[in-house]
């Protein structure tokens, strides 16, 4: 297996073991999800903190997400293209999320000692990840700027901010559960036809 083939199989099987335990997993058990021996993990990773910081960087990275945006297929209505986006942005939301609360969930000492430098908001990579994100969100709109009222990049960054405060565990009052219900919102407002 390539080394960053081996570095992402070790990255998804310490996921959900992060997820359930907290730090609390072992080594052990990544290898044993990831169907490799427990040394392997130790020639990629020189620390079990050094795994615990890469799942948390991995669950940050905008490229996967974006990459999935890229990826959606071509569809002749906006309101379907925007609900798709919605289901995937929730996904990503709930999985960043769930990671970010399993770290949120550790001891004090033990969540500083894992956490990835500078991942707070307002950071220079938590702004890059919005840019990057609202991008490809721009990118996928691209067949209908002519019928949008406002700049794709300010689109971009309503439907960013709307999946974000509609499906954030802490945030959300779970008022738009529907992914098409909120895409319809977006396209043809609150006002009654």
């Amino acid at each position: 297996m390539p080394p960053d083939e081996r570095r992402q199989t070790i990255i998804a099987a310490a996921r959900p073991l992060l997820i359930a335990n907290g730090a609390q997993f072992t080594t052990k058990q990544v290898a044993d999800a990831a169907g490799i021996a427990e040394g392997t993990i130790f020639r990629v990773f020189a620390t079990k903190q050094d795994l615990l910081v890469a799942v948390i960087e991995d669950a940050l990275d905008p490229a996967a997400p974006c990459a999935a945006i890229h990826a959606l297929p071509a569809q002749p209505d906006l309101v379907i293209h925007l609900t798709g986006l919605f289901e995937l942005l929730r996904g990503q939301i709930d999985n960043t999320s769930a990671v970010l609360a399993a770290v949120h969930g550790m001891p004090s000492s033990e969540a500083a000692d894992n956490q990835p430098p500078r991942v707070g908001h307002g950071s220079v990579a938590h702004q890059d990840r919005i840019t990057k994100l609202r991008g490809a969100i721009a990118d996928s709109l691209t067949p209908w700027a002519d019928d949008l009222r406002l700049p794709l990049e300010q689109v971009a960054s309503l439907v960013r901010s709307l999946a974000f405060s509609a499906n954030h565990p802490y945030l959300s009052d779970h008022q738009f559960t529907d992914p098409r219900e909120l895409a319809e919102v977006v396209v043809h407002g609150i006002i009654k036809d």
